[in-house]
């Protein structure tokens, strides 16, 4: 056999190795780009429903403050209490659970509403009040919890409470 028959066989050899070697190498850059990308997308999800989560939570508390009951689930017929409890409870689907979640409940006293508001009072009929809820996401991909490794989340609703007694001398 010549010199050029055996270049000829071993060339091909080197050339199918290296191809192998380069396609490996794109799809390592170009994977760890599309998975980059991927977990993102699903990282981004995540924070938009624990967004929309703590919201719902802040609502929940707000609607069960307005109506001035204080017969929640808890053996407790501490109001304040319970309206912390219906927000924690809908905050369940969060990571960490309802304990993941801070609530804090503020009150403005009726007719004026002045500042400053007094905060942890669950307020008498026409108080406005409010619940607000916060939560600390924590991102799932590696990279990106890295980089921003919790995101403060923080959901409001203020409500007059329900005329359940006598607003300022007037019954309603």
């Amino acid at each position: 056999m010549t010199v050029r028959g055996l270049w000829r066989r071993v060339l091909p050899l080197r050339r199918g190795s290296s191809e192998r070697s380069q396609a490996v190498v794109e799809f390592a850059l170009v994977g760890s780009i599309f998975f980059m990308l991927v977990f993102g997308i699903i990282d981004t999800a995540r924070l938009f429903e624990s967004w929309i989560t703590v919201q719902h939570a802040a609502r929940e508390g707000a609607r069960y403050a307005l109506t001035g009951r204080g017969d929640c689930d808890i053996a407790s017929d501490d109001r304040l209490a319970c309206i912390e409890y219906e927000a924690k409870e809908a905050a369940i689907g969060l990571s960490g659970g309802p304990e993941a979640v801070d609530v804090t409940v503020r009150m403005w006293e009726y007719p004026d509403y002045a500042d400053p508001p007094t905060e942890g009072s669950a307020g008498v009929a026409c108080d406005n009040i409010e619940v607000e809820v916060e939560y600390d996401h924590h991102m799932m991909t590696p990279v990106i919890s890295a980089i921003i490794p919790n995101i403060p989340l923080s959901g409001r609703e203020r409500v007059i409470n329900e005329p359940f007694g006598r607003c300022g001398g007037t019954e309603y």
